[in-house]
Order: C-alpha cells, then sequence, then structure tokens
C-alpha cells in the first residue's frame, strides 16, 4: 500500500471542494428570478362591458366560435340565437358570448371566449356548455 504526502492529500481535497463550489454556484446561477410581484392597480381584472350582438367583431367571433367547434367535433352545431354578448378590452380583446344552440336536436346554451389579438388573430378560449348565466 502506497502511502500519499500530504501535500497531494490536500491538492485532491482542495480540488473536491473547489468543484463541489463551482457546481453549487453554476447550479444557482441557472434558476430563474423571482418575478416582481403585481401591484394592486394592475391585480384588478377588466371587467366585461355588454356590446351589441349586431356589431362586426361579435359577428366575427361568432363565426370562429363556430368554426372551431364545427372542426373539433366533426359535425355543425345550427346557431338559434346569440343571447348575450360582452366584451373584455385588455392587451387583447376578449369576446364572451352566449349563445342558444341546436346540439342533437336539443336546444342548448354555450358560453364562448373568443380572443382577438392585436396581430388580428381570432382563437376560441372556452366553450363551456349550459354555462351562460354563471
Amino acid at each position: 500500500m502506497e502511502i500519499v504526502p500530504p501535500a497531494v492529500g490536500r491538492w485532491i481535497v482542495g480540488g473536491a471542494v473547489f468543484i463541489a463550489a463551482a457546481g453549487i454556484l453554476f447550479e444557482a446561477a441557472g434558476q430563474p428570478l423571482p418575478r416582481p410581484r403585481a401591484r394592486a392597480t394592475n391585480a384588478v381584472a377588466m371587467s366585461y362591458q355588454p356590446v351589441s350582438t349586431e356589431s362586426a367583431n361579435v359577428r366575427t367571433a361568432l363565426e370562429v366560435a363556430l368554426h372551431d367547434q364545427k372542426s373539433k367535433n366533426r359535425r355543425t352545431v345550427k346557431l338559434v340565437s346569440v343571447l348575450s354578448a360582452e366584451r373584455q378590452d385588455s392587451t387583447i380583446d376578449n369576446y364572451r358570448l352566449c349563445l342558444a344552440v341546436d346540439r342533437r336536436g336539443r336546444t342548448e346554451t354555450a358560453r364562448v371566449v373568443v380572443q382577438h389579438s392585436n396581430k388580428d388573430k381570432w382563437t376560441v378560449a372556452l366553450w363551456a356548455w349550459s354555462a351562460c348565466g354563471k
């Protein structure tokens, strides 16, 4: 068995400590910074305001919602009427529609939220059956 001189042992221990410390520092550097907390004025959500069911944007939102439902279910839902329409103005416009639709021969309601981005992109964020008035 070979005896290691004390100077070499110190180098080995020092190297191991250095590698461990470097690993901890690199791990800490890779962590994301905590997000700043929202101010009370920013935390209040914008509320929905009623809009005319005949407006051009409501009609576009309605077309997008019905097309989305058709593409997902491979079956067309027949619109009976638009019961209400609301708009939430924020960085993107949200249109919340309450629809009466004919679904498999029965009239049901659906709550639909359609988002309209600044880049003129329309997407359906929510389609919930029987959720009007909730």
